[in-house]
């Protein structure tokens, strides 16, 4: 009984550790944005391996490209935005990831000293 009970204990530990995300796992698919330092609405964004597209509430949908500098380091360069960011270059890390969100920050290009940190949450 107690062979059995620790072959148990093994798989759920082996399964709890494949749940595991990575800064892989948030280069593509499709992923729930919220600001921690600013208000500002939830955004819903989808990512291929070159694009990505942003919509908040159906709305305002900005698009961009998206080129990976490591494994947690992205540029994303907005294509279609407001005019004030189109363009423009946005340099995120990812900081950490805690179950299926990761802990990121961002800067961008032409606006010194902002910084946007995010929560990331993957849906697919």
């Amino acid at each position: 009984m107690r062979t059995l009970y620790i072959f148990i204990l093994i798989m759920i530990s082996s399964f709890a550790k494949s749940q595991t995300l990575t800064c892989v796992d948030f280069k593509i698919g499709t992923f729930k944005i919220e600001c921690i330092n600013y208000k500002l609405p939830i955004t819903t964004l989808t990512r291929t391996e070159k694009n990505q597209k942003e919509s908040t509430d159906g709305l305002n949908e900005l698009e961009g490209t998206v080129e990976w500098k490591s494994e947690c380091n992205y540029e994303l360069i907005y294509l279609k935005a407001s005019p004030e960011m189109n363009g423009k270059k946005v340099s995120v890390e990812i900081i950490k990831i805690e179950g299926l969100k990761a802990i990121c920050s961002s800067t961008f290009e032409g606006m010194p000293g902002v910084v946007l940190d995010f929560e990331m949450v993957k849906l697919k």
